[in-house]
């Protein structure tokens, strides 16, 4: 490998020859630039962008039987971006650089993550750095999570709104950055993944297609397709509390609600009882998380793993998590699913078996987010003090200013 300074390295210095089954061409081309290196022809690539992990990450390879691999000069920390072609696939920061010696070669390995890797492994918190805060006041989640996530620079946008009103709470010490954000990007209804520019974004599941789908006799290598019942039930019927309330007076002694969730493609009589064990909106809540957790398992019991032929599409755009395509595979039971399913996760791979897209696919409804709920006083307290007005409680709520006082 060569190091070049202000310009890309040529084919002729790559690092490397590439697998002689998948020909790189100059819009698949991987280069992973760290300052002012450029460094493609790596021998061994996977880039993984996923709806289910946080961050995106790439691992690379490369040996030293092929040229000037003693050149390269890499970090561990140092800021990067992975392309392919033309196209920002990852933008973050190199985690680990390895290096093993044999007799017949020296191996070279850099590995990294996504910018939001620091949301994910460092603190929350506010204020500056001197006098760090835990409370936050409240906003919208989107403004919370921005302000969260500028202390890492980090940038959050939404394709879906700015997402719930919440009240003002405190981050327990010791949270992560991601601890916070995902309760408040799932009590917004939203998912979140990675941007190629190390942006985190917020959306709702399936929001984009991509221009092409996959289909066996055309693009797919490799397919399977694992279908199961075990996880799955006829009947799911929400519970807001996990024991019944003795002595308080009104419909809390029995904590089932309704309606009851059905899974009408479930064979035989199946209940599971689910209990959301939330905060607020106890009844309307454990409702919703009833038919999420209906959903959830059925959009789980099916899941196709698909090896393709390319990292694009048919319009040249590069496989994408949150992306609908259309699916061709009467062998495996599963040809044209309406509505098509959703890309979870998507690695770019390039090894000694060539180059291959490996798809996670799944409906709409395993991506859809758990409902959740920010608010600290239990339902069944509420309904206490609005039948007992002049008991003082000792619940402690959030206050304007965004600590806490008592009701």
């Amino acid at each position: 490998m060569s190091a070049y300074t202000g310009q890309a390295i040529q084919p002729a210095a790559a690092l490397g020859p590439t697998p002689s089954s998948s020909p790189v061409t100059t819009s698949d081309a991987l280069t992973l630039q760290v300052g002012n290196q450029q460094l493609i022809g790596w021998q061994r690539v996977a880039v993984t962008r996923s709806m289910d992990s946080i961050p995106a990450s790439f691992d690379l390879q490369v040996t030293e039987k092929y040229p000037n691999t003693s050149d390269i000069d890499i970090q561990p920390g140092q800021p990067c971006t992975v392309s392919i072609g033309a196209d920002l696939v990852l933008t973050g920061f190199v985690d680990r650089y390895s290096a093993s010696v044999s007799p017949s070669e020296h191996t070279v390995r850099v590995q990294g993550r996504s910018k939001s890797c620091d949301l994910v492994d460092c603190s929350a918190y506010l204020g500056d750095d001197k006098n760090p805060s835990m409370q936050i006041k409240g906003g919208s989640a989107l403004s919370i999570l921005q302000a969260l996530a500028e202390k890492y620079a980090v940038t959050i946008t939404s394709l879906a709104g700015d997402g719930a009103q919440v009240p003002g709470f405190n981050i327990n010490i010791g949270e992560t950055v991601w601890d916070v954000a995902d309760r408040l990007i799932r009590v917004s209804g939203f998912v979140a993944y990675d941007m190629p520019d190390g942006s985190l974004v917020l959306a709702q599941a399936g929001s984009e297609a991509m221009a092409s789908g996959v289909a066996l006799g055309q693009n797919i290598e490799e397919a399977d397709i694992a279908y199961s019942m075990d996880q799955r039930f006829s009947e799911y019927e929400g519970f807001f509390l996990s024991v019944q309330q003795v002595g308080v007076q009104g419909n809390l002694n029995d904590p089932r609600i309704g309606p009851i969730a059905y899974d009408d493609k479930v064979p035989r009589k199946r209940v599971r009882f689910v209990v959301s064990e939330q905060m607020s909106d106890g009844q309307s809540l454990a409702a919703q998380r009833a038919q999420w957790e209906c959903n959830r398992r059925y959009g789980r019991s099916q899941q196709l793993n698909v090896s393709i032929d390319a990292w694009r599409d048919t319009a040249g755009k590069l496989w994408a998590p949150n992306h609908s395509a259309p699916i061709g595979a009467a062998a495996l039971k599963l040809d044209r699913p309406d509505p098509p399913w959703i890309i979870g996760g998507v690695s770019y791979v390039r090894d000694e078996n060539g180059q291959h897209a490996k798809l996670t696919m799944m409906p709409k409804e395993a991506f859809l987010p758990e409902p959740a709920s920010l608010n600290a006083i239990p339902p069944f307290v509420q309904d206490i003090e609005k039948n007992n007005p002049t008991k003082q409680s000792t619940t402690p709520v959030p206050d304007s200013s965004g600590g806490t006082s008592l009701a």
